[in-house]
């Protein structure tokens, strides 16, 4: 039968169902109450130990965790943070293919494969009903607001939410929550048990998820700001040594970061010319300010990898910049990351966590900005907005060009305020687990490692 409906007609056809998928009522019928079902036998044996065992963490990608560095320095920074307190505790990432849960006992945790299709909340509590989670925490990142996927959101909401019915402390991390959140999931916030802690990671989303969902929340900053950077492997120190070496000539060292995520489409002739607009500008702000580059990805997810735009970019720009343009082709783990943009002068990118990696090492950033998440990041620290660009305005004539020579002009200032910024915002961080101690483990936990590089 499939072979029978021509490619475009069967594409259109799933556009329709997925868009029917994301409307409140398909929430409310597809997901609400297929949840309630599965919760109400929950709750029976529900109460907290005091000998905690067992942490589960649900990332925002349960396909391809080990591919977004976002989404690996949130589990490492919380995850490793919980496990201070709580040394012998055993931790789980929920997993959805047999490849996710080998890259899950890569990263040295265990593989949960419970989200598998059809995605069934039967199935799931009967998962949790065999580990008991103590503790939950869920990587809400940039997707709770529906921006991706209204229902993969409610899933993970749902989901939490049946972690703390098995009578764990659950905590879902800092996430963004846009201007147009998906309305299929207010009533989903509004459902949750008050043993969900929900936090937001700025000012600008918690106002609007106030407004949005009229249900308790607290202001918090990204967990990834805990993560510890690594500064002790080969790869680090050979980017170190590229970068003194140009530091030797007397030029500034920028990290530069796009990617194909910039248009929640695909748009190949936009990024296209974002490529050659982004070449042109390095390579004068090279020639006529003594700026080298360092081409660095953030996401190795293959249709959205960094690298789809800046192997290109380094096509363009070697020949012309020679050992002035490196570009980073070592896949680096997020708190490789951390330790190289700790090495740089500035960071200009498309990537928040990349951004969260730089300003947690008091490196000044500029910001390739999309889904209007990056302005509440900059708040926290109190950094101007003219340091932001949008990709629209980017594709815009000389635009972007300007802004790097505005940013050329800023980062100094910008650092300086970074850095005195940098220790409240790590208290913020720090917020996001506080749910899951008990006073105890809080006063035993030693504090994370926030100290500029």
């Amino acid at each position: 039968m499939k072979q029978l409906i021509p490619v475009p007609v069967r594409r259109q056809l799933r556009g329709w169902l997925n868009s029917a998928k994301n409307t409140p009522f398909a929430v409310d019928l597809l997901e609400l109450r297929r949840w309630q079902i599965a919760r109400k036998d929950v709750g029976v044996n529900a109460a907290p130990r005091n000998d905690p065992r067992r942490l589960v963490v649900l990332p925002s990608d349960p396909w391809s965790i080990h591919q977004s560095r976002g989404d690996e320095a949130m589990i490492e920074a919380a995850a490793g943070e919980v496990k201070r307190a709580y040394p012998n505790l055993e931790i789980y990432i929920v997993t959805a293919t047999a490849a996710a849960s080998a890259d899950v006992r890569g990263m040295g945790f265990k593989p949960l494969e419970l989200w598998k299709q059809p995605f069934s909340y039967e199935a799931v509590a009967r998962e949790l009903s065999l580990i008991r989670p103590d503790f939950g925490l869920v990587l809400g990142a940039d997707v709770l607001d529906g921006y991706y996927s209204p229902v993969d959101a409610a899933r993970m909401l749902l989901v939490a939410d049946l972690m703390a019915a098995f009578g764990a402390r659950v905590s879902v991390l800092g996430f963004s929550f846009n201007s147009r959140p998906a309305k299929a999931l207010r009533e989903v916030f509004r459902l949750l048990g008050p043993g969900v802690a929900l936090n937001l990671r700025d000012s600008i989303s918690l106002r609007r998820f106030d407004d949005f969902a009229r249900t308790r929340a607290r202001l918090v900053a990204d967990a990834a700001f805990m993560l510890t950077p690594r500064a002790d492997t080969a790869a680090v120190k050979d980017i170190a040594a590229a970068v003194a070496r140009q530091r030797e000539q007397g030029r500034k060292v920028f990290v530069f970061n796009m990617h194909p995520m910039l248009f929640k489409k695909p748009e190949p002739a936009k990024l296209r010319r974002m490529i050659e607009l982004a070449a042109a500008a390095m390579e004068r702000l090279s020639r006529e300010h003594n700026a080298s580059w360092l081409l660095l990805a953030h996401d190795y997810r293959p249709e959205i990898a960094d690298d789809n735009c800046l192997r290109p970019l380094a096509d363009r720009l070697e020949p012309t910049l020679g050992e002035h343009v490196h570009h980073v082709e070592q896949t680096l783990s997020a708190g490789e990351i951390k330790a190289v943009v700790g090495l740089v002068d500035g960071v200009i990118t498309g990537r928040m966590h990349l951004a969260i990696a730089a300003l947690g090492q008091g490196t000044p950033v500029a910001a390739i900005t999309y889904q209007d998440k990056f302005q509440g990041l900059f708040a926290h620290f109190g950094v101007s907005e003219e340091l932001l660009l949008s990709p629209a305005q980017f594709l815009v004539g000389d635009s972007f060009e300007k802004f790097l020579l505005h940013f050329l002009g800023a980062y100094e200032a910008a650092g300086e305020q970074v850095r005195q910024a940098l220790p409240g915002v790590m208290e913020l961080s720090r917020a996001n687990i506080a749910p899951l101690l008990s006073d105890s483990a809080m006063r035993m936990a030693p504090e994370a490692d926030g100290k500029v590089a």
